[in-house]
């Protein structure tokens, strides 16, 4: 059974809450999985693929090729949709439009009015507009932290012509450099990629951080910290 599916075996206590629906973020090309009729206990989680979008209309996924799966992709058939994204497992529930079947297997769905949000990350995420200097073998950039927690953060960059930062991949290592400290001083940190997603000139970056790095991690903490106490 896939793990979206299971219940959590961790020591926390997962955040789950709901939203009404705002535009989707979910990004093209997103691994999703589908369940048809999702209150039957013969139900199955299918892997599919998130292709397209018509805010508040349709969305369209595509599906593998099942034997006999065609036969049940009925119209108003009820279908729920999960996916991983920033460390939080999404669920929303949607009813078939229609279907086509070459020159592959595509769902088209309404637009759900609702999702649920099961928060799977131990640590809080804050939101932020933190600039920083990525340091990496293909290149430097400058861009923002606009997620920011002590396991990790995502980072948006804007990418001038054909900058060799494109070339990044999941699992690449980078260094950042940014102003966490009181005085304003920069301090580097590691930074492990984890996702990305590049749409025209900007890229956007999900790293997790190197623990070992004990200024950098001490500095992150104060930051934190002191961005809590203002909230408050």
């Amino acid at each position: 059974m896939n793990p979206f599916f299971k219940s959590s075996d961790t020591a926390f206590a997962p955040k789950q809450y709901q939203e009404t629906m705002p535009k989707l973020g979910l990004e093209l090309n997103t691994r999703v999985f589908v369940r048809l009729n999702p209150l039957s206990r013969r139900s199955v989680p299918l892997q599919g693929e998130f292709l397209g979008i018509s805010h508040y209309d349709f969305l369209i996924l595509r599906l593998p090729s099942v034997p006999g799966l065609v036969k049940k992709l009925l119209p108003h058939t009820r279908v729920e949709i999960r996916y991983l994204m920033e460390g939080a497992v999404n669920t929303f529930t949607t009813e078939i439009i229609t279907h086509s079947f070459k020159p592959t297997l595509l769902l088209y769905t309404t637009y759900p009015d609702r999702m649920n949000i099961l928060e799977t990350r131990r640590d809080q995420r804050v939101s932020c507009a933190l600039p920083i200097t990525l340091i990496s073998p293909q290149g430097n950039a400058v861009g923002v932290i606009w997620d920011l927690s002590m396991g990790g953060c995502r980072i948006a960059v804007e990418l001038k012509g054909q900058s060799n930062v494109r070339q990044l991949a999941a699992n690449d290592t980078i260094v950042l450099q940014a102003a966490l400290s009181a005085d304003g001083q920069p301090v580097r940190g590691i930074g492990i990629i984890r996702s990305v997603a590049i749409a025209g000139s900007r890229m956007s970056l999900g790293l997790s951080f190197d623990a070992n790095n004990k200024n950098f991690i001490d500095a992150l903490a104060g930051y934190l910290d002191l961005v809590h106490v203002l909230d408050d």
